[in-house]
């Protein structure tokens, strides 16, 4: 899938069940969250991600912040609370006009439409701090590196990117039993039916860690992490740049 059907993809999401399309839960399929709630979730994870920096001794300032594949701004509003100014981007136009239309932030929070594979709307050394979380997932590995190289460009000196990869599925040993035919299956029928589809890449850990070390990154943790939910084997890579 290139960027433009990625784009496709996901802006028809923002149209017809976009909280569901970005945080998945099988009871609320069919626009069934609630606003309140969902964005309630946005809150706890920026709560919980300022915890992880603070264990980590980590001290950053707290000027600018990037959410790349910020979808409607769930965890970039609650980012407003912690910093000056938040930047938020995503590929969907529809997921960026609701970003806009839910921001309660004001200035505090501004959001882009960005459609390339790199960053060039944003100059070099310009955020401490970056964030993405179950956004790279859902883009082939070549276009997903080629970002975290521009997340390392538009880094300050001595700033923080943090963002989330699977590396394998827990499923891997279980091609016998036709379950990745099922799934081909399936997209194949969203395909055909024109409805949108979502594919989950995956980065081994092995994999990323070198690619990190060759591109100038410091590795300052990994962490397992499970928010792309329980069939994948996920990481929390926290890296910084000297």
């Amino acid at each position: 899938m290139d960027l433009k059907e990625l784009q496709k993809n996901w802006d028809e999401f923002g149209k017809t069940d976009p909280l569901c399309a970005i945080l998945f839960d099988p009871d609320k399929i069919g626009n069934k969250w609630q606003i309140d709630e969902f964005f309630r979730t946005g809150k706890e994870e920026a709560k919980e991600l300022m915890k992880y920096i603070e264990s980590l001794s980590i001290n950053i300032p707290r000027r600018k912040a990037l959410d790349f594949g910020c979808g409607v701004g769930r965890v970039t509003q609650s980012l407003a609370c912690y910093f000056d100014e938040v930047y938020g981007i995503d590929i969907a136009p529809s997921m960026i006009e609701l970003a806009k239309k839910y921001n309660r932030h004001g200035d505090k929070c501004k959001y882009y439409l960005n459609e390339t594979n790199d960053l060039k709307l944003f100059n070099d050394n310009v955020f401490d701090f970056i964030y993405s979380n179950i956004t790279l997932q859902h883009m082939k590995p070549q276009y997903a590196r080629n970002y975290i190289k521009e997340f390392l460009r538009v880094l300050i000196l001595h700033g923080l990117i943090i963002f989330q990869l699977p590396s394998e599925s827990i499923f891997k040993n279980l091609k016998k039993l036709g379950f990745y035919s099922e799934i081909k299956i399936k997209k194949l029928y969203a395909h055909l039916n024109g409805q949108p589809i979502m594919e989950t890449y995956v980065i081994k850990r092995e994999e990323m860690v070198t690619f990190l070390e060759r591109n100038g990154f410091k590795i300052m943790d990994i962490a397992q992490n499970q928010s792309a939910g329980p069939h994948w084997v996920s990481f929390r890579y926290c890296v910084t740049k000297e």
